[in-house]
């Protein structure tokens, strides 16, 4: 509770000192109006008008600097999104990994126990699963984890035709 009073009472103050800005803005010049004679406005008028470039500079550089911001902000958004992007990868690319180990396991266990190995398909219909094949299996996988992770890559002469 103490956070959103402290957090709270900063936003407050801004909008108070705001809300006062705004009102002294439209306040004073009634109060002029009033107050002055002709001569005077007049003279007010001059020196309103002298000060005007001041003005415009500094409409100008309020417009290049939300500008300059908005550039910024899109710029900072972008990156964000390509990091966000490579997060993405990193995390799909560690879940296949994750599966992958998991399938290594199960293969480790079916080449450790016959019984295990049995509830493994065969190669071939009529073929019998050896731990050879197990095996091969592993090494497959292995090479296929390391080209996909670019630990190793293969010659062009090593791919298939029409790659």
């Amino acid at each position: 509770m103490k956070g959103r009073v402290r957090r709270a009472l900063p936003m407050g103050l801004a909008i108070t000192a705001g809300l006062l800005a705004v009102v002294f803005c439209v306040l004073v010049p009634v109060l002029l109006l009033l107050r002055l004679d002709d001569d005077e406005l007049a003279r007010w008028s001059d020196i309103g008008q002298a000060v005007s470039p001041v003005a415009v500079f500094f409409s100008g550089a309020a417009f290049l600097g939300i500008t300059a911001a908005l550039l910024m902000q899109g710029r900072e958004l972008r990156n964000q999104r390509e990091e966000l992007r490579i997060a993405q990868e990193e995390q799909a690319r560690s879940s296949e990994l994750a599966m992958r180990e998991l399938h290594t396991d199960l293969i480790k266990m079916a080449i450790e126990d016959s019984e295990l190995r049995s509830v493994w398909p065969a190669p071939a219909p009529g073929e019998q699963t050896t731990r050879k094949d197990h095996y091969c299996n592993l090494i497959l996988n292995l090479q296929k984890v390391a080209y996909e992770t670019r630990t190793i890559e293969l010659p062009d002469s090593a791919m298939p035709c029409g790659s």
